[in-house]
């Protein structure tokens, strides 16, 4: 009998005794990967924790969006007070991904302070 017969009652009962915790993760808005170069955002993520053996891991699925770095970890509080400079790829990113005009994703890229996955989800959700 394969994994594909079994059903979810006894795949966690199986799991329970192997000391497999499973755990759905709710309310994530968005998870960011931050790399030297660029980073990945995560919007609307499902996310699930698996404890087994001490440790933690988890899951992540949902819609990847990529950017560049625009600004180093330091030196994000320091833009906070600044006008910040919206790149045309990010606001024809957004445009796209919204139906909005370019003009709407890049004041919505300003008020979430150059944020793509905050500004997406500020245009589709008002």
């Amino acid at each position: 009998m394969g994994f594909r017969d079994m059903s979810p009652k006894r795949m966690a009962r199986m799991m329970k005794k192997a000391g497999i915790e499973q755990k759905d993760i709710a309310g994530v808005k968005e998870i960011l990967f931050r790399f030297e170069d660029k980073e990945w955002i995560i919007s609307n993520p499902q996310v699930m924790m698996i404890k087994q053996a001490g440790s933690e891991s988890f899951q992540v699925s949902g819609m990847k969006t990529e950017r560049g770095l625009t600004a180093s970890v330091e030196t994000e509080e320091v833009l906070v007070d600044k006008e910040i400079e919206i790149p045309m790829e990010d606001a024809a990113l957004v445009a796209s991904q919204t139906g909005a005009s370019i003009e709407d994703a890049i004041g919505a890229l300003k008020e979430s302070k150059g944020d793509l996955a905050s500004a997406i989800l500020k245009i589709r959700h008002g």
